[in-house]
């Protein structure tokens, strides 16, 4: 019936012409997408939406009813990550009195609980795509037997799930390290026995069978340059040192604004890829393997606002939502989850804060003409939903689409005779994109595009409107995510397929020196590769050259001065990924990097080489 509908807009809006998006020959942008060409991120091309479109709660949860969970269904929502584990249950502090539960014990207790999930009307709605975790208050405690908890957490998921229901994730704790203050005054210290408990976790479920990966350790403050990358040396590191041989995945939070603590920054684009390239970077050197990535919560944290709910203050998430997003996009192949922070009910704030209003991550909130004797008789949809009615059916095989500004983004999928042409704008100005198509998709039957804005401290802005055909040129607004849907008469046929590679080298986080050449050396690249990008993670002070002189196997290629994202003027340092575009012939199946700055100061965190080419 949608379809059928916009069938007859289609019609109608055909005959009296179209003039609402005139070709621009002199628009700012170009983006070129081939429909017929299907793109492969390590050997998938499909969109994996379970990866991307969650909702961070859980089924079980008390105040979900039936049509929740139907419309989380009916827009390919699924569930991220809920805090009800085994120190939920059975705290840590209490094992210093109290023995943690045997397994034996644990097979009798777990009975009441599993008894009571099976009778819920939402447990139907289970499936296995969860994540496991519980607040540091509950879990850690300085004192406590490691190994003994460890075998607890392997008991509880043994016990209180069965094969069916059992999650696939567990994050042992969430944010820990920002809460170390809180169990002593020795923060290296502590932070070294929390990851020693996540090591135990990791080692006690490889040797238990179950198929659970164990993820962590939830860093919310990746702010790896602070300090000459002191931070990434006790932090990320660290962790990745004493406990990364037993995780199955590494998870980190990204916001846009400060999380616990930190600058107040921007991370998506170029700080965001930084950050990630350097984990991902760092697991090859260490395992001669890139450790998968776990995005368990991302978003913004909005502040300056008043207390209580408002449409304003609600919006603001849906900027970082989806930059964040486009990102991640290109990491499918080595990315395990990722969830934004966006809750469903949260009846807990309504006693912490002393009146019912919504948590700022909820996606529903009481409606105040329903609240009858301090009870919660119905909800209304916070300004949150638009996120999930702007990707709603967004699926199918990547397709290959290039912008020549690395602030105008493009991911673009097919399904059967479906396209769906995405486009993002990392800038905070209005950008004019002129679209070219091509490739030879075949007769267009339908079309319509979905827009998202959110100007700062405004309400969200969204829109699904009929088109009467592909758009040619169009101006992004600040910040605008755009979702072009195009139904055409047949399946849209493959004429070619590329295949994407992400390649590493052994060196990283190099000193910058006045003239000294910094090298990065890479292995088993296409010769045959049709397009190429070195990323470069600078981290520097903002004021200092992030165009270094670069060159690939003795030929000199230009450094942009632009890079996805804003300048970081705002910040103490800059750390960002600088996407270099290579011409292919200047590759080699043995492929050296050179890159010589002409200024002391900083570091070259990571260089990788992305590589296109024919499968």
């Amino acid at each position: 019936m949608h379809i059928q509908i916009r069938f007859l807009s289609f019609a109608l809006v055909a005959a009296i012409g179209f003039a609402l998006l005139p070709e621009d020959a002199h628009s700012d942008v170009t983006v070129r997408y081939d429909l017929t060409a299907r793109r492969y991120l390590g050997g998938v091309s499909e969109l994996k939406r379970s990866k991307y479109f969650n909702i961070h709660t859980h089924p079980s949860y008390g105040v979900l009813e039936r049509k929740d969970l139907q419309f989380l269904k009916e827009h390919g929502v699924g569930f991220g990550r809920a805090f009800n584990g085994p120190f939920w249950f059975f705290p840590g502090e209490k094992s210093l009195k109290t023995p943690f539960p045997t397994d034996k014990q644990a097979a009798i207790l777990s009975r009441a609980v599993t008894d009571l999930y099976e009778t819920q009307v939402t447990y139907p709605y289970r499936n296995r795509r969860l994540i496991i975790t519980d607040h540091p208050y509950e879990t850690f405690h300085m004192d406590m037997d490691i190994k003994a908890a460890a075998q607890w957490t392997v008991s509880f998921f043994r016990h209180f799930y069965n094969d069916e229901s059992r999650p696939l994730f567990y994050e042992p704790m969430n944010e820990p390290f920002v809460h170390a203050k809180n169990f002593g005054d020795d923060d290296e210290a502590i932070r070294l026995k929390m990851s020693e408990l996540f090591r135990e976790i990791g080692k006690a479920f490889d040797a238990s069978g179950m198929d659970v990966s164990i993820l962590g350790f939830a860093s919310a403050w990746p702010s790896v340059e602070l300090k000459d990358f002191w931070h990434w040396d006790t932090r990320l590191k660290m962790f990745m040192d004493v406990a990364g041989e037993y995780m199955d995945g590494i998870s980190i939070h990204l916001y846009d604004g400060t999380n616990v603590t930190g600058q107040d920054n921007r991370r998506s684009g170029a700080n965001a890829d930084a950050i990630l390239d350097l984990v991902e970077t760092y697991g090859y050197i260490k395992w001669g393997k890139v450790k998968p990535l776990a995005i368990t919560e991302f978003g913004d944290i909005p502040k300056g606002y008043p207390e209580g709910y408002t449409p304003e203050k609600s919006s603001q998430e849906h900027r970082a939502f989806n930059h964040l997003l486009f990102g991640l996009f290109e990491r499918q192949d080595r990315l395990l989850t990722s969830i934004p922070f966006i809750t469903s009910k949260s009846p807990w704030y309504y006693e912490e804060c002393g009146r019912i209003e919504p948590y700022l991550a909820d996606l529903w909130r009481p409606d105040p003409d329903r609240v009858i004797d301090g009870k919660v008789q119905g909800y209304l949809f916070t300004k949150k939903l638009p996120f999930y009615q702007l990707w709603k059916g967004v699926s199918g095989d990547r397709t290959v689409g290039i912008s020549d500004n690395p602030d105008i983004q493009i991911q673009s999928f097919v399904k059967g005779p479906i396209a769906f042409v995405c486009l993002n704008n990392l800038d905070d100005f209005d950008q004019r994109v002129a679209l070219k198509d091509v490739g030879r998709p075949g007769l267009l039957k339908s079309a319509w595009i979905r827009r998202l804005s959110v100007a700062p401290r405004e309400v969200v802005e969204y829109s699904d409107e009929p088109l009467v055909e592909e758009v040619k040129t169009i101006t992004l607004k600040p910040y605008e995510t755009v979702v072009l849907t195009y139904l055409y008469e047949q399946p849209i046929k493959v004429a070619r397929e590329v295949a994407v590679t992400t390649h590493y080298c052994k060196t990283y986080l190099q000193p910058i020196e006045t003239g000294k050449t910094i090298r990065f050396a890479f292995e088993s690249v296409p010769e045959n590769a049709e397009r190429a990008t070195v990323r470069v993670s600078i981290g520097r002070k903002p004021d200092q050259t992030k165009q270094p002189e670069l060159k690939v196997n003795g030929k000199r290629v230009e450094v942009p001065a632009n890079w996805p994202g804003y300048d970081q003027a705002n910040r103490k340092d800059f750390f960002g990924a600088i996407p270099v575009p290579v011409p292919a012939d200047a590759l080699s199946s043995a492929t050296e990097v050179e890159i010589t700055f002409p200024d002391d100061g900083g570091h070259v965190s990571s260089v990788l080489l992305l590589t296109e080419s024919p499968r």
